[in-house]
């Protein structure tokens, strides 16, 4: 096989895992009825909650309106809850409910059975993964894949 052909193949391997990926992570959500919006903003929370608005905000690059917004239909949906914060009755304290973090749950599982995968690994397999993972990974930062605007 040549190196272009060998490129080709680890292409094809490469976006194949990477489609598994999505479509596995993306099911629970369209189940859910979910916007990409309403997802981050459940990632946001996850990582920041409890968050003000202004936070959710200034993570997602949007403004607080937009957030706001986008935090009532998370509520809506029953996967986030707001509150007052008690040091400051003006503003509104956000974090996921016992649903939200349930579906994030889900999300946990599949991170724990690809841990169980490559626990079934040898140490050399599990070099080889790694050095290819790291040099995907720093090659592609490399070419500003991982950069807001990147589009290909």
């Amino acid at each position: 096989m040549t190196h272009d052909e060998h490129v080709d193949q680890a292409h094809v391997l490469f976006q194949s895992l990477v489609q598994a990926v999505l479509a596995r992570l993306t099911q629970d959500w369209a189940d859910r009825g979910l916007s990409l919006p309403q997802i981050r903003l459940l990632f946001v929370l996850f990582h920041l909650a409890p968050a003000t608005i202004g936070q959710i905000a200034d993570r997602l690059h949007i403004g607080q309106s937009a957030a706001s917004l986008q935090v009532d239909k998370l509520v809506q949906a029953h996967l986030a809850e707001r509150s007052d914060d008690p040091n400051d009755r003006r503003r509104a304290i956000v974090r996921l409910t016992p649903a939200g973090e349930a579906l994030l749950g889900r999300q946990r599982a599949g991170q724990q059975r690809l841990h169980a995968i490559l626990n079934d690994l040898d140490d050399t397999q599990l070099s080889v993964v790694i050095n290819t993972l790291t040099t995907i990974l720093a090659l592609a930062e490399s070419e500003g894949l991982f950069e807001e605007g990147f589009h290909d």
